[in-house]
């Protein structure tokens, strides 16, 4: 690993959410020490020894499981970011299929068969082959 490869793995591996996890997690321990300091339950003796002692230990499951969620908000929008591109795709395939719909339809009402030769022309009004020949987008 190289060291300009160390800012973008960190940010990758989601180190402000560590960050935060710690900070919350830290500030809920510190505020259970102090309001049952004291305190002759079991329970919160357990509690007042894994933070005073395996505090290091507790860090790596809480790091786990903010990673965790992490990848779980990222797995969620990968999902949206899915959707909305399949939902894109259908509206694009739609209106291609509209707008091929409506130019047969345009050829099919200006169409005409001849009858001497039996081949079909078309007849183009001058507003008709001014739509069909020039670029809509070329307006000037």
């Amino acid at each position: 690993m190289k060291a300009s490869e160390v800012p973008r793995q960190m940010a990758d591996r989601g180190v402000w959410w560590h960050v935060v996890g710690f900070a919350i997690a830290g500030a809920i321990c510190l505020v259970i020490l102090e309001e049952f300091a004291g305190s002759d339950a079991r329970a919160y003796r357990y509690f007042e020894t894994t933070i005073d002692r395996l505090y290091w230990a507790l860090a790596v499951v809480l790091a786990g499981l903010i990673d965790r969620g992490r990848h779980m908000f990222e797995t969620r929008m990968q999902i949206r970011r899915a959707a909305r591109a399949k939902v894109r795709e259908e509206g694009r395939r739609e209106g291609r299929k509209e707008g091929r719909r409506d130019a047969l339809d345009a050829l099919r009402h200006h169409a005409v068969r001849d009858e001497a030769t039996g081949r079909i022309v078309l007849e183009l009004t001058p507003e008709f082959e001014a739509a069909l020949l020039n670029d809509p987008d070329d307006r000037g």
